[in-house]
This record gives structure tokens, C-alpha cells and sequence, in this order.
């Protein structure tokens, strides 16, 4: 266990910092909330927590639908007629 986990959530750090740090944040609000007694810091870290993986789930969204939309760039139109062949009986010396 010890040996997978670490290079999991070195993994996710380095994708999503930012929500990877507001997930952990409202995980240990949440639960000193929930061990202290506290309901409002455990509802503050539960809202925390979630709306971290919201942000997250929204984020991992914009980006498959932006990787979806990728047409192909044409640089030269099509041509109607395809290019000769050089052949070296056509060379004429």
C-alpha cells in the first residue's frame, strides 16, 4: 500500500495542484469537524472537499471536449489533378 500510494498523489499534485490542495484541505476540516464536534467546520470542509472535486470534474471536462474538436489543417487545397511522373525516358538529353 505504502509503496503504491505515494506515487499516486505525486501524480495528481502535479496535474491539479490547486484542487488536489482544496480536496485535502476539506478532508482534515472535515474531519476534526466530525471528531471535535463541530458541525459548522465539518460542513465547511465537506463544501470545501466538494466543490474542489466539482472544480476538478469541470476542469478534466473542458479539456476532452477541447482535445475532441481538433480538425485537420490542410495547408495546400486540394488538387484536381495529381503531379506528373518523372520518369528518366522523358528526360530528354
Amino acid at each position: 500500500m505504502n509503496a503504491i500510494f505515494p506515487p499516486v498523489l505525486k501524480r495528481l499534485y502535479r496535474k491539479e495542484p490547486i484542487s488536489s490542495f482544496l480536496i485535502v484541505v476539506g478532508a482534515v476540516d472535515a474531519v476534526l469537524g466530525g471528531v471535535n464536534g463541530i458541525g459548522t467546520l465539518m460542513i465547511l470542509g465537506l463544501l470545501t472537499s466538494g466543490l474542489s472535486l466539482g472544480y476538478r470534474w469541470w476542469c478534466i471536462q473542458q479539456a476532452e471536449t477541447k482535445l475532441d474538436f481538433n480538425p485537420k489543417q490542410r495547408y495546400l487545397p486540394p488538387s484536381s489533378n495529381p503531379l506528373p511522373n518523372l520518369d528518366r525516358r522523358d528526360r530528354r538529353e
